[in-house]
């Protein structure tokens, strides 16, 4: 019985580290965003008698602020083709902890939500600045007029992420940046819609 109490300690303890190194969260950050106890995941990973395990719940609500499976300590892989470009997915840092609760607290309250930094000025003039995080919904049909989450594919396969407005056929930017108002027919170029834009949050930035 004691065997049985040690290894699965094991693979929870390993799993654990692995949440922290691959979402980049410390202790209180992977509390706040679960919403387990931070004396629960000290106790269990400091256990100087190294038995203590995590319960049934606990492990669910890591798995799902994380997105890691139970006891998969692999590094999540990006879905094949769903390259950086203009936009980068979000991760958890201390700069961002107030964003992090935020999204953290929205993605628990709606599925298929999933957040990315806006890396370009293609949508300065609708009101979004680079660094602006935007919650993309993935279960979300684009209706003209929303900002779009889309990737552009190239011959090879590859593609890159953008931010867009949807007016249909088109995606257009709202920029002052002349290289990035070239219009992207959906359906005719190599461009698939992946999500819409349903909120944002803006860091603080320095004065």
């Amino acid at each position: 019985m004691l065997a049985l109490v040690e290894n699965l300690r094991r693979k929870q303890l390993a799993w654990f580290e692995a949440v922290l190194l691959h979402r980049n969260w410390n202790m209180s950050q992977l509390a706040e965003f679960s919403g387990v106890d931070p004396s629960t995941l000290s106790k269990f990973r400091n256990d100087p008698d190294n038995v203590k395990q995590l319960s049934t719940r606990s492990v669910e609500k890591i798995a799902e602020a994380s997105g890691i499976t139970p006891y998969d300590t692999r590094a999540p892989v990006k879905p094949r083709g769903f390259g950086e470009g203009e936009a980068v997915p979000y991760t958890a840092s201390g700069v961002h902890e107030p964003i992090s609760a935020a999204i953290s607290a929205v993605r628990r309250d709606a599925n298929g939500l999933d957040p990315w930094i806006l890396r370009s000025r293609a949508l300065e003039n609708a009101g979004y600045l680079e660094g602006d995080v935007l919650m993309v919904d993935l279960n979300a049909e684009a209706r003209p007029g929303d900002v779009v989450c889309a990737q552009v594919f190239d011959d090879k396969g590859g593609a890159r992420t953008i931010m867009r407005i949807f007016e249909d056929p088109y995606l257009i930017a709202a920029s002052l940046d002349a290289g990035l108002l070239r219009p992207l027919h959906v359906g005719r170029d190599p461009v698939v819609l992946r999500g819409v834009v349903v909120t944002s949050f803006r860091p603080r930035r320095a004065a």
